[in-house]
Formats: structure tokens, C-alpha cells, sequence
């Protein structure tokens, strides 16, 4: 009997890290992949930023239609959108001189939301185009689902919903006033406001207060800007910017906080929500796009109004104070991890996928 021959699927992978992850987008694609491979009915390619020898990023699609010139032979593609900007006009490639390609768009969240201006116009069309010329979008989290659906509600998408590895709970000792960010440091995390409302607070309110911000530092202006803020306000004492730590010295600084603080502006899911949770932190943070989903004021956190550094800095001061509200949250924050999704959840789904997508 003549053995089956594996479809052949092409990554496109030239910017991020799938192999070495540390966003949650990444973790998400990287297990996504190769839960695939685990399948071990698909024969994967990788075009990581290993083979992009330095190329320009605009001229990445022309250096990839060269040096993947058997793409023909391939049954599906797959991209992260946070590429359309340089990859769009090849989508419509393929689209055209390979009708019968599958190409499959990762999506996370919309760029356009955290852009203003003519930059968000040009960012919306974009985004609007690449989903459209694709041959399925997935989408790991409900909030981006259904924002695909108002801007594009003729196309196809696959929600792969988000799943967590379930251990249990280890609750933290809860160091009275001791806050925890968690999270690659630039603009879009927000830390400017956080920054700001402790400089806010009074020398009585901030006695005892200190920040840990665990994450990567290598957005350097960014940083600068963060540390002149900690300058202005003497904050030196107060927080500490810690940078990118391993996955045993994450714990220990989970192990010991009192809440998590996310300011953040734009999440497509916050995956580091539920992991701040699994310790029993009650999590503190704006109330905009997919973070009400996860955080339920009152319940396992507090949301602030958005933007808000006054009432950034009241939600702090009130869960600092209160430590019955506190353990009220705690108690809740528990309750979301254990009710969150398993990755067993997860598997089955992506397994239905290789099968019913890529298979069939």
C-alpha cells in the first residue's frame, strides 16, 4: 500500500522569536507550531530572521519569493500579521500566482488601536487588506475574534482559543505593599502612567510601596524616559527595574508580591494575567480592549479607568489599605486560574485544525 505523502507547510517567520519566545504572541505561535509538528502528518519549513541574513525588513518579501523559489510546492502558508506592513503585497502574490495556497494569518490583536493619525488610517487599511486576501485568520482570544468579525464579517476564521499549563496554585506570601509588573518594557505596556501615579502619591501614601518591573529593558528610549521619570519623582528606592530574569527567578518574585499591576494600553488576550493569577494576585489595570475578559472588577481585580493616573494610583492605595478586599480578590484571581483553559483544551483544538484545515 502506498504510503500517504505529508502535506508540506511553509512558516514565515523573519521577525519575533518563535523558537526562543517572550511575548505571549510568540509563546502562543511557538506551541502552536509545534503541536503541528507533533501531529506528525505535516512536514514543516521555517523561514525565520536566521535566514534574512540581515536584509532589509522592506525587502524581506522580495528576498523570500527568492529564496523559497519552490513555494508551489507548498499547501499552506503561515504568517503572524504584525508582518502585513512588509508582507502584504506578497500575500496578494499568492493570492493571485497560487490561488489554491491556504494561507493562514495569525492575528492577536489590531495595531491600528495603539496608532493615531494618518498612521492609524494607513495601519486600519492594512490590517483590513491582509485579513482579507488570507485564506483563514486565527485567533487565539474572543476579543480579537469579534473585532475581526465587525471589520471583516465575510471571512474565515479559526479561533484556536488561548490555553494555560495547569499546575497547582502556588499562592504568594503577599509582601504587604509589594507591586509586580510583568512584561516586555515599551510604550504599550503603559509604565508611564504607572510611574506616574506612584510619583503622585504623597511620601506617607507611598511608605512601603515598591515596584518590581520584570522584563525585557531593550527599548532603550523607552527605558530612558521610564528612569528620567524615576529621577523626577525619587522613585530610586521605590522601583526597581529588574529586566529579563529566568523562569525560577519569575517565579521567586511572583512568589513574594502583594499584586499585579497592568497598566498596559492594547492586549489581544494578556496571557501574563492568568499567569499572575495562578499566584493568587488580584491584578490591577486599565479597562480597554481584551483585559475585561480576564479581570472582573471587584471579583479577581480592579479596573481603571483607562488612561486614568489619578485612578490608577486610588486602586492601588485602596487594595494596599484594605487587606480584606485584598484576600477578597485573591480568592478570586484563584478562582480564574483554576476555570481557565487547559492546554489539553487547547490540543484537542489543534488537533481538529491539522486534520479538518491542512489534511483534508
Amino acid at each position: 500500500m502506498k504510503k500517504k505523502k505529508k502535506k508540506k507547510v511553509l512558516v514565515l517567520y523573519p521577525s519575533g522569536n518563535y523558537l526562543y519566545p517572550t511575548t505571549g504572541g510568540e509563546l502562543y505561535d511557538s506551541y502552536l507550531f509545534k503541536r503541528i509538528l507533533f501531529s506528525g502528518q505535516i512536514d514543516m519549513s521555517f523561514f525565520t530572521k536566521d535566514h534574512t541574513r540581515r536584509i532589509n525588513k522592506w525587502l524581506l518579501p522580495a528576498y523570500i519569493l527568492w529564496s523559497c523559489r519552490r513555494i508551489g510546492s507548498y499547501d499552506a502558508v503561515f504568517l503572524n500579521s504584525g508582518w502585513f506592513a512588509q508582507s502584504i503585497w506578497l500575500l496578494y502574490f499568492f493570492r493571485i500566482f497560487y490561488p489554491k495556497l491556504k494561507v493562514y494569518v495569525i492575528h492577536h490583536h489590531f495595531r491600528y488601536q495603539e496608532m493615531s493619525g494618518i498612521k492609524r488610517q494607513l495601519q486600519y487599511m492594512l490590517e483590513w487588506l491582509g485579513l482579507g486576501v488570507s485564506f483563514a485568520i486565527i485567533t487565539p482570544n474572543p476579543y480579537t475574534h469579534s473585532l475581526i468579525k465587525q471589520m471583516r464579517p465575510d471571512s474565515r476564521t479559526v479561533f484556536l482559543e488561548m490555553a494555560f499549563k495547569k499546575n497547582v496554585p502556588t499562592c504568594s506570601c503577599y509582601v504587604l505593599k509589594q507591586l509586580l509588573f510583568v512584561g516586555t518594557v515599551y510604550q504599550r505596556k503603559g509604565l508611564l502612567y504607572l510611574l506616574e501615579a506612584i510619583g503622585q502619591m504623597s511620601e506617607k501614601e507611598r511608605s512601603g510601596i515598591h515596584l518590581d518591573i520584570v522584563g525585557d529593558l531593550s527599548q532603550k528610549k523607552y527605558y530612558k524616559c521610564l528612569l528620567s521619570l524615576v529621577h523626577l519623582y525619587g522613585l530610586e528606592d521605590i522601583v526597581t527595574f529588574v529586566g529579563r530574569i529566568s523562569d525560577e527567578e519569575l517565579r521567586s518574585y511572583y512568589s513574594r508580591a502583594y499584586c499585579f499591576v497592568f497598566p498596559s494600553l492594547l492586549e489581544g488576550y494578556g496571557m501574563v494575567l492568568i499567569e499572575a493569577m495562578s499566584y493568587g494576585l488580584p491584578v490591577i489595570a486599565f479597562d480597554n480592549s481584551a483585559i475585561p475578559f480576564t479581570v472582573k472588577n471587584d471579583r479577581n481585580g480592579i479596573l481603571v479607568r483607562n488612561k486614568s493616573i489619578l485612578d490608577l494610583k486610588k486602586a492601588i492605595l485602596k487594595l494596599c489599605v484594605d487587606t480584606d478586599y485584598h484576600r477578597k480578590l485573591c480568592d478570586g484571581a484563584l478562582d480564574t486560574y483554576r476555570n481557565a483553559r487547559s492546554l489539553s483544551d487547547l490540543d484537542i483544538d489543534i488537533e481538529n485544525f491539522v486534520i479538518k484545515e491542512l489534511i483534508n
